[in-house]
């Protein structure tokens, strides 16, 4: 995979580039009205905060009394923090607002901007990422030079990689795999059957929260549901959701908010509730995480908690681990399988990309639909092997494009 590549449209790449620095210009314009618009002349007057200081001065000079009392601090100097992650939370004031937009397209110029195109190999014109089998501390690969599974998913990103002339992309990803990996490994029946009923557990999430009937939960309160799902197997508090929802979703979540989706969560699934709070205690005592397949009977790869970088938390690494890893187990299997079943039907080409639960391949497009056909193979038999007995209808389902995100816009249809 590393070898083959993945091509990237240079000259559409170099115009998004440019549309996206125009757009930033876009958004300081908005962050100058909006600071005109609360009566702060001399905010909008000035430059857009950058340092630390002036960012400081813009929270001192917007927040009311209580909401500077209660700001979260740094540790060494007591100053108001003005981290990304801590200024979202003051994005109901819209200079605010736009200075966390300015924010985001800022880390996506960083990281995928010319930076990206620097990447591609004079010799193939194609990007080589490297990949870190085991890379994380849940086993989970990493990939870097550059960090393939971290492109955004914004279709104006996806569209720019493309397969060689006669050739097509083929992509497949699991549903909801994770919520399905903590289902099994706790036996919470309440989300088995929902999986085993091909039911939406986002949906169910949403529902249980605001009192409805699921076919009228809306798709907001799907998103906030999704948000809280993922946070919630994997241990996080209410902190730790509000952060979450803010780095995958661009999306402010309160803290009173985040307390009141968890709660529903816990009540919604009580026994994968229960196993949050029963390995987490067993892990503490054992002073190690077990992760595999065959976690449940001791047998597998051991984290020693002791590790543990820094401000980690041993609880939530204890939720985590154990489902992400597995998963990691189940992704890698496929990986390897759909390289073997491709060789052996004779079809040229191969992986090109893989994102923890998705796998992209660049075939001849006259093997699309048969590729298709053995990369949802590779995927179910991998995870079946993972989590024997799982639920596996609505797992995967492949599809083809002539870009990446064509690929993924058949599959959302």
């Amino acid at each position: 995979m590393q070898l083959r590549g993945f091509r990237l449209e240079t000259d559409a790449h170099a115009k998004l580039v440019e549309y996206l620095h125009d757009e930033r210009f876009a958004v300081m314009a908005e962050y100058a009205k909006a600071c005109a618009d609360c009566g702060h002349m001399t905010l909008a007057a000035a430059s857009v905060p950058s340092t630390p200081n002036e960012r400081t001065a813009l929270l001192t000079t917007l927040l009311t009394e209580p909401e500077l009392d209660s700001w979260t601090r740094t540790e060494k100097s007591g100053r108001l923090s003005t981290k990304r992650s801590d200024m979202r939370l003051a994005a109901h004031y819209q200079p605010i607002a736009a200075l966390t937009k300015i924010a985001k397209v800022d880390k996506i110029l960083t990281s995928f901007g010319h930076t990206l195109a620097a990447k591609i190999s004079p010799v193939t014109g194609r990007i080589h990422a490297s990949y870190k089998v085991a890379g994380t501390l849940s086993g989970r690969a990493s990939c870097s030079g550059p960090n393939l599974q971290q492109i955004p998913r914004d279709k104006r990103f996806r569209s720019l990689f493309l397969p060689d002339h006669g050739n097509v992309l083929v992509v497949a990803d699991y549903s909801s795999m994770e919520l399905r990996a903590a289902a099994h490994i706790s036996g919470d029946p309440a989300m088995t059957e929902a999986f085993e009923r091909g039911e939406d557990l986002h949906r169910i999430t949403a529902a249980r929260m605001s009192g409805k009937d699921p076919a009228d939960v809306t798709d907001e309160e799907r998103n906030s549901a999704k948000r809280v799902n993922f946070g919630a197997i994997y241990g996080m508090g209410a902190a730790g959701l509000v952060k979450s929802a803010w780095d995958a979703y661009g999306t402010v979540l309160s803290q009173t908010e985040a307390t009141r989706w968890l709660t529903a969560f816990a009540e919604a699934y009580p026994i994968f509730d229960r196993w949050r709070r029963e390995h987490a205690a067993r892990c503490a005592e054992r002073r190690y995480i077990v992760i595999g397949k065959d976690a449940a009977k001791g047998v597998g790869r051991r984290y020693p908690l002791p590790r543990l970088p820094e401000g980690k938390s041993s609880y939530t690494v204890s939720c985590n681990l154990p489902v992400q890893g597995a998963c990691a187990d189940a992704s890698m299997l496929a990986l390897a399988a759909i390289d073997e079943l491709l060789f052996e039907h004779g079809i040229d080409g191969g992986p090109v990309a893989w994102l923890h639960d998705e796998i992209v391949l660049e075939v001849p497009t006259e093997h699309a639909v048969k590729a298709a056909e053995l990369l949802v193979r590779a995927m179910l038999d991998a995870f079946a092997e993972t989590f024997p007995g799982a639920p596996l209808n609505g797992l995967v389902e492949a599809n083809s494009g002539l870009n990446w995100a064509a690929a993924k816009e058949k599959k959302a249809a």
